[in-house]
C-alpha cells in the first residue's frame, strides 16, 4: 500500500463553501493507519463540520492540544461526550493561566469546562514518541519570552503575569521518507526555532512540509495589520527557502495580509488553510 498522509482542515477562520468557520483551528489527520484529532478550535462548530464530511470523530487514536488557548481548545469537551475513551495529549503547562493584552488585558486559556476533565489529558513534559514516526516536540530554545512580551501574550506565574515563553507549545511532527511533516497551529516560537527544534529531535532530518499558523496577524484601528516587519518577512522567507521546504500550508493566526507577504515571495510553495481543505501528501 502507497504511503501517504491526510490531512483535513475541519475548521479555520475562513470558509470557501458552506462548512462553518471561525477564530481557532482543527485538523484531521490519517497516516499509517491512525487517526488524529489536532487541536479543537474555539467552540463545538468543528464536529458539524466533520460530521458534514462524514470524518468519525469516535474511536480516534490520539488528540493533541498544541498549546493551552480556547481558540484550539474549545470544542474538545465535544469529543469527550461523543468518545468516552477519547485522550489529549498536551503540554504539562498548557492548562494553566494564559491571558492577552491585545486590545485589554483578557484571559485566552483552556476553557475551565474542558481543562477540569483532566483524567482525559496525558499531560508531557518532554520529547514524546506517541507512534511510530509520530512524534510531539516541545519547545528548548531559551528567550521566547521575549516573542510573548512583543506580541502581548502572557502568562500566570507564582501569582505575576510575565510574558509568556510558550513551554505549553509543542509540535506535532511527522517522519517520512521525504522529510520531516510539522504541524505547529500557531508557532509562537518563531517558525526558525520550531525546525530546528524538530529536526534535532528527529536526527537531523531535513522538512519537506510545514503546516499551521504564524502568529502574523495583529489589528490596529480595528484594521487587521502584519505584525512582522518586511525584514522578519524576508528572514522567515530564506528560512523557508535554506531549509528546502516544498510545501507550506498557512493560515489561521498568518491573517491575510501575512499570508499574501509569503506567497508574493515563495509562490507555489505557500497554500492557503481554509475550512474544509483536504492535503494529501502521497509516497511518502
Amino acid at each position: 500500500m502507497e504511503q501517504m498522509i491526510k490531512a483535513t482542515v475541519l475548521i479555520e477562520n475562513t470558509s470557501d463553501s458552506s462548512l462553518a468557520c471561525e477564530h481557532g483551528l482543527s485538523i484531521f489527520i490519517e497516516f499509517e493507519g491512525k487517526r488524529i484529532l489536532l487541536d479543537a478550535g474555539s467552540s463545538e462548530a468543528f464536529c458539524a463540520n466533520a460530521d458534514a464530511m462524514a470524518l468519525s470523530l469516535e474511536g480516534l487514536d490520539a488528540c493533541v492540544l498544541s498549546h493551552g488557548h480556547y481558540d484550539h481548545s474549545g470544542g474538545f469537551g465535544a469529543v469527550f461526550r461523543r468518545d468516552s475513551e477519547a485522550k489529549v495529549y498536551a503540554r504539562k503547562e498548557a492548562l494553566d493561566e494564559y491571558l492577552s493584552g491585545a486590545g485589554g488585558m483578557h484571559e485566552i486559556s483552556v476553557p475551565r469546562q474542558v481543562s477540569s476533565c483532566r483524567d482525559r489529558f496525558i499531560l508531557v513534559g518532554g520529547f514524546r514518541e506517541i507512534f511510530p514516526r509520530v512524534y510531539l516536540v516541545p519547545h528548548h530554545t531559551a528567550g521566547l519570552d521575549a516573542i510573548g512580551e512583543k506580541c502581548r501574550l502572557y502568562k500566570r506565574a507564582d501569582g505575576r503575569i510575565v510574558p509568556d515563553d510558550f513551554v505549553h507549545e509543542q509540535s506535532l511532527v511527522f517522519s517520512t521518507e521525504k522529510g520531516l511533516i510539522i504541524f505547529n497551529s500557531c508557532s509562537h516560537g518563531g517558525v526558525a526555532s520550531i525546525i530546528r527544534e524538530a529536526r534535532e529531535a528527529c536526527g537531523g532530518k531535513t522538512v519537506y512540509a510545514y503546516i499551521g499558523g504564524m502568529h502574523m496577524k495583529g489589528k490596529k484601528d480595528g484594521w487587521e495589520i502584519c505584525t512582522f516587519s518586511e525584514a522578519e518577512v524576508d528572514a522567515l522567507c530564506e528560512t523557508i527557502r535554506q531549509e528546502g521546504i516544498e510545501r507550506v500550508y498557512t493560515g489561521h493566526c498568518t491573517g491575510d495580509i501575512g499570508f499574501q507577504l509569503l506567497k508574493d515571495r515563495l509562490g507555489e510553495v505557500v497554500q492557503r488553510l481554509t475550512t474544509g481543505l483536504v492535503v494529501v501528501m502521497q509516497k511518502i
